[in-house]
């Protein structure tokens, strides 16, 4: 993660990112990055000592040599000027592309962990290749394709409703800015060929004009409308459109390195200048509220790719905080990650803490209704179970025939309520029994529905009857309540698939809960696409992000709730709360 940092800074350099601190050094170090590359290939000739090894070769192109017409070399990349290695990691990208990695702002970088090709996207919505679509980062700009962040796409193609569509012919959508083949005039944002006739406008187009209105120089047509490409009407005249200080153009377009505010167009990418289309930054900066500022240090915006110099960044603020500070849902790690804890199946925090009602039981958190060693975990603590008046056991089980009623094991013989008496694990009076499998659901207000006897749960709509519990929770095998699977598998459309086998078509390998190799469905990360939301054991998608659920003070899981709590309808999610 620091590594990350550091080359977004190095390609900062030529900004004002300045100094770099290399991880453990201790110090700064002045003149790094691409110009310090510089300086080691060139020939000495080109050094400030003015010194010449007599091996150099003449000529220009290859490393360490002069760019040939300026700018193209026969090895390497063309960076001020001379011939330099690039497409490792640190390197500068050959001609946008990366042998080790992905081209970030012009530096080869290590990959992300979010916004890669084929990668969730990240918290914020960006991605660091191509564009957002359902959740994932997929390619972008080519005819069918989504288009690219800032509303653009290959040449001959146009945005239209976010989807690349072929431009510029007669009958087709105006291509950037306005423009059409041909001499052909954008009229209504479909291109007229030249020769035909403007509609609404009842002249003939020729060279982007339309009988003498629209082009470049003339009156606008009907006072408002540019028919040629890359003019705007400005006071009544079609005037030139997207430099600095210009109007903007059509789609509200510039020229590269400025951005349209409020109808004009300023210089963008730098620090406090307004973010370039796309909401990209100069190197060493990210999009913040619409102005572009200084990346990755504590309490500073994220750098693009969720990436921070040091500690982590927080998913839900998009702020980096420093090792051990709250993160997400959990703390952040030496690892450049925010590691979630005290949900269920995950480390428990500092203190032995565990959210939602859960036990910490050998450092890590048991959901609330779990059977242990030597009891059952609710609301947060051990209990013995199985005895008269204790708490009920795993799957409703009472000792010597007891039932479980509302949480509590009632003795075998004792009654249920006022009017039921417990029998071999179901409530029964004369002509009356409910808890038992086959029977009735038994019914307890502020307790809801449930069954008595062990190894049953209560099904169905209304009173609903007790059931024999499934088995579940294995690889193909239907997900448990809470949607929780066994050992780290992903709970998708109902089903468990097991850690290490696939979610599904585009939906990767389920990975400790997190389909996509788990980079989507876990708690505290962004939510699978495809209508899955979250994998993870115990966990709900809300707000783009996995959340907890079936705890206490949680949300329902799909109506459940882990013993003893119950799920209380309410404006907006459902909540679990104590009985």
């Amino acid at each position: 993660m620091r590594r990350a940092w550091i080359v977004l800074c190095i390609a900062g350099a030529a900004v004002g990112c300045g100094k770099s601190t290399e991880a453990g050094d201790g110090g700064d170090t002045d003149g790094g990055g691409v110009d310090s590359a510089i300086d080691s290939a060139r020939p000495d000739s080109a050094r400030p000592d003015g010194g010449r090894d007599s091996d150099v070769p003449p000529g220009c192109g290859t490393i360490g040599q002069e760019c040939c017409d300026g700018d193209a070399c026969t090895e390497g990349a063309c960076i001020a000027g001379f011939c330099v290695d690039c497409g490792d990691s640190g390197q500068p990208c050959c001609d946008g592309a990366c042998d080790v990695g992905i081209c970030v702002d012009d530096i080869c970088a290590e990959p992300p962990s979010c916004g890669a090709l084929g990668d969730a996207c990240c918290p914020d919505g960006s991605c660091v290749e191509g564009a957002c679509n359902g959740d994932t980062c997929v390619d972008c700009g080519g005819g069918g394709e989504t288009c690219c962040p800032d509303g653009s796409c290959s040449d001959g193609f146009a945005c239209d409703e976010d989807v690349c569509v072929s431009c510029g012919g007669p009958g087709e959508t105006c291509c950037e800015r306005g423009t059409c083949e041909g001499g052909g005039c954008c009229v209504g944002g479909t291109c007229t060929g030249e020769g035909s006739t403007c509609p609404r406008i009842g002249e003939m187009c020729m060279d982007g004009s339309c009988g003498g209105c629209g082009a470049l120089g003339e009156d606008c047509c009907g006072g408002v409308l540019c028919t040629a490409g890359d003019a705007v009407c400005v006071g009544g005249t079609c005037a030139t459109c997207g430099g600095g200080g210009d109007a903007c153009c059509p789609g509200a377009s510039c020229d590269d390195g400025f951005a349209c505010d409020e109808g004009v167009c300023v210089t963008c990418g730098g620090p406090g200048e307004a973010c370039c289309p796309g909401d990209s930054c100069d190197g060493g900066f990210a999009c913040d509220e619409g102005l572009c500022r200084a990346c990755g240090d504590t309490g500073e915006v994220c750098c693009p790719g969720s990436s921070c110099g040091d500690g982590c960044c927080d998913p839900g603020e998009n702020r980096c905080v420093s090792e051990g500070s709250d993160c997400g849902l959990g703390v952040c790690g030496g690892d450049g990650s925010c590691a979630v804890c005290g949900t269920a199946g995950r480390e428990c925090c500092p203190g032995d803490e565990c959210g939602g009602g859960g036990c910490c039981v050998g450092g890590s958190c048991l959901p609330s209704g779990t059977e242990t060693a030597s009891g059952v975990c609710l609301a947060g603590e051990i209990e013995t179970c199985g005895g008269a008046d204790e708490a009920c056991c795993a799957d409703n089980t009472c000792d010597d025939g007891g039932c479980c009623v509302a949480g509590t094991c009632i003795e075998a013989g004792e009654t249920c309520g006022m009017v039921t008496t417990c029998m071999d694990g179901s409530c029964e009076s004369a002509g009356f029994s409910c808890g038992g499998e086959g029977q009735q659901c038994c019914f307890v207000a502020g307790s809801g529905r449930f069954c008595t006897a062990p190894g049953t749960e209560c099904a169905g709509f209304g009173i609903g009857t007790c059931a024999a519990v499934e088995d579940c929770g294995g690889d193909s095998e239907v997900c448990c309540p809470g949607q929780s699977c066994d050992a780290g598998g992903c709970c998708v459309d109902g089903v468990c698939a097991g850690d290490g086998e696939s979610c599904g078509e585009d939906l990767g390998t389920c990975n400790d809960g997190g389909c996509l190799g788990g980079a989507c469905g876990r708690i505290g990360g962004e939510c699978c696409p495809e209508g899955i939301g979250c994998s993870e054991s115990f966990s709900r998608c809300l707000g783009g992000l996995c959340q907890p659920c079936a705890g206490e003070g949680e949300v329902c899981c799909d109506g459940a709730c882990n013993a003893p709590f119950l799920c209380q309808p309410r404006p907006g999610p459902d909540l679990c709360v104590a009985p």
